[in-house]
């Protein structure tokens, strides 16, 4: 019975010393921190919007990189975006079409940027004419300093031309990551040096349709290192020659289908496709693109997403 008396006032008076001890560790209110402004930081640092309005915020730190909220009079200013900057919020102009620019914010010296991407729903026509010459449609990834947009036969195309250095293969992205349930068609031409062709296509849902220069094939793939899925047919096409290009992929339950087809420019789409696969694993979404190994020049043209 003593025992158990004496566990209990010991279990006490633990209990009052933790309530005290809590009493007095309890944080105190963070002060606001007054130290100068030194760096700037404006979020979201990259942002993707079909017209939606945006609204950036200012992050400020001082010389031990701590947020402080002592900063001088900020200006805001836009390059390339075609709509109202108001204050923190930029509103696209939905008429402007895709395209993409950056927000930027300074205070004295300090300035930082944030990049904006317009994409507008489906659908999309591309034929380069409103492009300017040795650009690129400035909303698209993967692109700059590999395609260049340039005269031929008249009009504008878009060219992607062997490269000084690295690698000739590339794949360029035209929207979000998250899209399905589109087509894509492309007109597109290769051309031949000495022995050397190129390869060129399009993009959907991760996978690649291509016309092989070399082997005169034609082929659907997820992945040029591991053709797990791969479908591949004989194809004969010739350089110096409009074809036109055309890819889906449907999505059904657990598996992917992905069709494809090409014929000769002006002439009449064929009914079937030209080739499909099947994919137990399939890829559910997507953006669309074009892709090119530019062994030698390869042309493009009138581009369509739907």
């Amino acid at each position: 019975m003593r025992f158990s008396i004496s566990m209990s006032a010991i279990l006490i008076v633990c209990l009052l010393a933790a309530g005290c001890a809590s009493k007095e560790m309890a944080p105190k209110p963070l002060e606001m921190n007054t130290a100068p402004a030194v760096s700037l930081l404006l979020t979201p640092a990259e942002k993707l919007t079909s017209g939606d309005p945006i609204e950036f915020n200012v992050i400020r730190f001082d010389a031990n990189g701590k947020q402080t909220s002592a900063v001088g009079a900020i200006e805001w200013m836009k390059t390339g975006l075609t709509g109202t900057l108001q204050n923190n919020t930029f509103t696209p102009d939905k008429s402007a079409g895709a395209h993409a620019g950056t927000v930027a914010v300074q205070s004295g010296d300090m300035k930082a940027m944030a990049r904006v991407r317009v994409i507008p729903s489906l659908p999309w026509t591309e034929d380069f004419e409103t492009v300017e010459l040795e650009k690129i449609p400035t909303h698209w990834i993967g692109a700059t300093g590999k395609f260049f947009v340039r005269e031929k036969d008249g009009g504008k195309v878009l060219v992607k031309t062997p490269v000084q250095r690295g690698l000739n293969r590339s794949n360029v992205y035209l929207g979000p990551s998250t899209m399905k349930n589109y087509q894509i068609q492309v007109d597109l031409m290769g051309t031949k040096d000495k022995r050397r062709l190129p390869d060129m296509g399009l993009i959907a849902n991760r996978y690649t349709l291509d016309m092989q220069g070399r082997h005169q094939r034609l082929q659907i793939r997820s992945w040029a290192s591991d053709l797990r899925m791969a479908k591949t047919i004989d194809f004969e096409w010739e350089t110096d020659v409009w074809y036109t290009m055309k890819m889906m992929v449907e999505v059904i339950e657990d598996k992917a289908l992905i069709r494809g087809k090409v014929w000769r420019r002006g002439e009449s789409e064929p009914a079937e496709w030209t080739i499909t696969a099947e994919d137990p694993l399939p890829n559910r979404e997507g953006s669309p693109g074009i892709y090119g190994y530019s062994a030698t020049v390869i042309y493009y043209d009138n581009l369509k997403v739907w």
